[in-house]
């Protein structure tokens, strides 16, 4: 096996690591690599085994990096430089689109590269030529399929041809610096706009033409840096953390620049990082070592030692064209509770476990809060509860009396300890672990009513492919539930997809209209109150609205039978 192939394993293999940046750094930070089988968002399980020290298995892997052929490690200092063609796609990206596609690229360019491609996880200049004629002015821009197949040809050249290619790049009009991918469709990922951060672009763009030492990753650690920081701010000026919230999320992928990267805080004392894009794999090492720093000096986190967790998604890396090893799928069970609270409600999260109590769902939090305002006295029914989070903010609420309903024993599990957890009344509040079609056909039998339904089920579209199976689905669900709300006086109903296919399909039209018909399925009239998505730290880039958007919850009045 030789050098290189064991530094990339290196990389990918099954480990927790342990930093201890410097004598000023309080922070211990442990990296879980791991898989999931989480239904929403990007969420794994994760393992505490193999403690090694995070600096050593870095300097182990540049040195082996500097033997041989180092052409594939993303920190050689090469001059990568991405050309875009000139059109009404390149348009969106100079507008801030973070995806470039392989058909959007005209040409690629490596100064002293020795690689048929860029190399993986490679920092690149994006450009655009200024001039219409070299890219077909007049002839009409056809829209053409995403591929994986590239349709450019890629150029090394050397010191005595660097002035040609200089010429022509710098007659160009610079969009920003990404991340490149040659085996994904999404072949930049761009990470600075120089239209939203012209001064970052411009020092950059300095710091390549003058050859600064180590260019490529003081470059992507300054964009990394500034893309954190200025997550952070923006969590600050919500408001989060707060006394009443310690659990959000702290960096949200696109929305906040960083595509394929996303950070939770759990508790106010874990961050867990969530890669599904090749490049954070790669440049794992600067993702972690720029969070500790700026944890370090965030304002509510003063003298606390925050533990960072890194996992992530195999089956996105995989579409990303990224494999882990199977030695990093594997882990061990701890049941090392952090306590999360969210709207001064506390839960038992397990971030170093397997099964369904591993994570926690942050997006729901305002609508958790929001449904809950109007359960005071009322009988509640939280479908696909999950750890109780509607359940147990309606209690909070004054709610008379509900009942959780889930199929994961680790769920009904996870709930009871949050109900107990919160010293609520256990007389009022009720798990049952069961299919949830099959607890309401009983419920019906049994002629059960609540005043107020919860229906928050998993993903049930992956894709436009599955969407009219899942309608059906989703349809069949909702008209269930709407037989079991009080039938003379009527009551709310909470429904929610977590499908991106679902909520963005007709501008979020389709899934209302599914909900609609499931009221004429049921015979009962409904109306619509409000529609909200995830929670604001949930960020969405405008340029890339609504492909982010994922998450809907609409809550409707459901008339009484006969109305």
């Amino acid at each position: 096996m030789d050098m290189k192939k064991i530094a990339y394993m290196m990389l990918a293999m099954h480990m927790m690591i342990t930093v201890s940046a410097s004598a000023a750094s309080r922070r211990a930070v442990r990296m879980a690599f791991a898989s999931t089988s989480a239904v929403r968002g990007i969420s794994s399980t994760s393992s505490r085994n193999n403690i090694k020290t995070f600096r050593q298995v870095t300097a182990s892997t540049a040195e082996i990096f500097s033997e041989g052929n180092t052409s594939s490690s993303p920190g050689r200092s090469s001059l990568h430089t991405v050309m875009v063609k000139r059109n009404r796609q390149s348009q969106n990206f100079r507008e801030g689109a973070p995806l470039i596609f392989g058909n959007s690229i005209a040409a690629t360019f490596s100064e002293n590269g020795d690689d048929d491609s860029i190399p993986l996880g490679s920092l690149v200049a994006v450009y655009v030529s200024r001039d219409h004629d070299q890219n077909q002015k007049g002839k009409k821009y056809k829209k053409t399929k995403p591929s994986n197949e590239p349709a450019y040809t890629h150029t090394n050249y050397d010191s005595s041809e660097a002035a040609q290619f200089h010429s022509t790049i710098n007659n160009s009009q610079l969009i920003g610096y990404g991340v490149y991918n040659p085996h994904s469709m999404y072949r930049v990922r761009i990470l600075c706009h120089a239209t939203q951060h012209p001064v970052l672009a411009k020092e950059s763009k300095r710091k390549q033409k003058q050859r600064v030492e180590d260019h490529d990753n003081e470059i992507l650690n300054s964009i990394l840096e500034r893309k954190m920081s200025d997550a952070m701010n923006l969590r600050l000026a919500m408001n989060l953390p707060s006394e009443s919230t310690d659990t959000y999320r702290l960096v949200n992928g696109e929305g906040d620049g960083c595509s394929g990267l996303a950070i939770d805080i759990i508790g106010g004392s874990t961050a867990i990082v969530m890669s599904s894009a090749a490049w954070c794999e790669v440049h794992k090492v600067a993702i972690v070592e720029v969070l500790d720093g700026l944890l370090n000096d965030h304002p509510s986190y003063t003298g606390v030692d925050i533990e960072i967790i890194w996992r992530n998604t195999p089956s996105r890396l995989k579409q990303d064209g990224y494999e882990l090893s199977s030695e990093s799928e594997g882990s061990e069970e701890d049941d090392t509770a952090v306590i999360a609270t969210e709207s001064s409600v506390k839960y038992l999260t397990y971030p170093y476990s397997n099964g369904q109590k591993t994570g926690f769902y942050c997006d729901q939090r305002d609508n958790r809060l929001m449904v809950a305002e109007y359960c005071r006295d009322k009988r509640v029914l939280d479908l696909c509860c999950y750890n109780g989070g509607f359940a147990l903010n309606a209690m909070m609420q004054g709610a008379a009396h509900c009942v959780g309903v889930d199929s994961s024993q680790d769920a009904i599990d996870a709930a009871t300890a949050n109900a107990m957890e919160n010293d609520l009344d256990q007389a009022k509040i009720s798990f049952v672990r069961e299919d949830i079609a099959v607890y309401m056909k009983n419920a019906m039998s049994q002629e059960e009513e609540f005043d107020v339904v919860v229906l928050d089920p998993p993903k049930l579209a992956p894709n436009l492919s599955t969407l009219d199976k899942a309608s059906r689905k989703y349809h069949a669900l909702n008209r269930d539930a709407m037989n079991l709300i009080n039938r003379d006086k009527g009551g709310l109903l909470l429904t929610c997809t977590c499908s991106a296919a679902m909520t963005q399909k007709d501008g979020g039209q389709y899934f209302l209209n599914m909900v609609n018909g499931a009221g004429h399925s049921a015979k009962r009239r409904v109306t619509l109150l409000r529609v909200n998505g995830a929670a604001p730290c949930h960020t969405q880039s405008p340029a890339s609205f609504p492909a982010g958007a994922y998450l809907t919850a609409a809550l409707f009045h459901v008339g009484p039978i006969g109305s």
